[in-house]
């Protein structure tokens, strides 16, 4: 199901972290108040009572506590730089608390009065300001079981991802979770909507996932078997910085899926590739020495690939899979394909030889 704010997001990603009047640009072109709806989506539901009043081009919207005297007052376009890019200070922040007169109770109640004011300030601008969290603990927080439910992959994919955490990502994951109810599964995608704050995320089931929503999540129902679909799903939503394969993991599946999306992903990202224990089980479509035919067969021929100006083998075919690999690493039953220009030249003719 595709979020209604996709066309105000993608946009606002790219320039959270573009200059000044950039931002100010975008915001205006998308409109305020659509800017304002996500943003209030990110932060989610603030329990103090406090206002926040957000100011464009002279105009200021005032959510969360609207009848709060406690006001937090920010420019819109500052919010998005904290929220979405960079920033870690807010120019135009202002608070203000109400204007409580002293009375017979005196000036320790006066200041009991106050008490519990900076928290709910506080909490109003770390949503705005989120906190960068290791994927593991992410992963524990929202049920993904990319950690400690039988696997331990946020470690390998803190390794291969970090350097793409602050950028405007666009990730697909094959595989939603939750069976065949509609409401159920998404945890791995609400991780990674919390791990990369610019990025949007695809979740793709075989099976209806309306119910499983999330700002900068959307989730498309389709066979990963189909590689006519899945190319037409590339070109529709890619190119993508990270596919996951967390789907079936059907060894004819992985390897479909494969060939399919990896030319919708762009150069310098990665094709990620998870359960390659069923590479070496027969009920799976795999074999016990994860030979030809199977999710592991393929990535092996893909190793040689690399070196393909020094092999001479008609196993290596050199087409565009083998010329857009630019490192693999394998890891505990995942695999990480890096996507980039295999061309790098050859030893010398006369060294073969000698």
């Amino acid at each position: 199901m595709l979020d209604a704010r996709w066309p105000v997001l993608a946009p606002l990603l790219q320039a959270a972290t573009a200059g000044h009047d950039l931002l100010d640009d975008v915001v205006g072109r998308l409109g305020p108040g659509a800017v304002i709806e996500a943003v209030l989506a990110e932060i989610g539901d603030v329990e103090h009572d406090v206002r926040l009043d957000l100011s464009f081009a002279g105009t200021v919207t005032s959510c969360l506590a609207t009848t709060s005297e406690h006001v937090v007052s920010l420019d819109l376009a500052d919010a998005v730089r904290t929220l979405y890019g960079t920033a870690t200070t807010w120019p135009s922040l202002a608070v203000r608390s109400p204007a409580a007169e002293l009375d017979e109770a005196g000036m320790g109640a006066w200041f009991h009065r106050r008490k519990g004011y900076p928290e709910a300030v506080d909490a109003v601008l770390s949503a705005l300001r989120p906190r960068q969290q290791d994927l593991g603990t992410l992963a524990v927080r929202y049920g993904s079981d990319k950690w400690g439910d039988l696997h331990w992959y946020t470690q390998h994919y803190e390794r291969h991802l970090a350097r793409l955490r602050t950028e405007p990502v666009k990730l697909l994951e094959i595989g939603i979770g939750g069976y065949d109810d509609p409401a159920s599964g998404g945890a791995s995608l609400r991780m990674w909507q919390h791990y990369f704050r610019r990025g949007l995320i695809h979740g793709l089931d075989i099976a209806e996932k309306t119910g499983v929503t999330g700002p900068r999540i959307t989730t498309v129902r389709g066979d990963q078997s189909d590689a006519g679909f899945l190319d037409d799903l590339g070109a529709r939503l890619g190119p993508f910085d990270v596919v996951i394969d967390d789907g079936s993991h059907r060894n004819d599946h992985v390897r479909t899926s494969f060939h399919a999306l990896f030319p919708h992903v762009r150069l310098g990202g990665v094709y990620v590739v998870e359960d390659l224990q069923t590479a070496y089980w027969p009920s799976w479509g795999g074999a016990p020495d994860g030979g030809a035919g199977t999710s592991m067969g393929m990535l092996k021929s893909f190793v040689d690939g690399l070196n393909l100006s020094e092999v001479a083998d008609p196993r290596v075919d050199g087409g565009y899979v083998q010329r857009n690999i630019s490192g693999i690493s394998f890891h505990h039953n995942i695999a990480f394909v890096e996507k980039g220009r295999n061309a790098e030249e050859g030893g010398p003719v006369f060294l073969r030889t000698l």
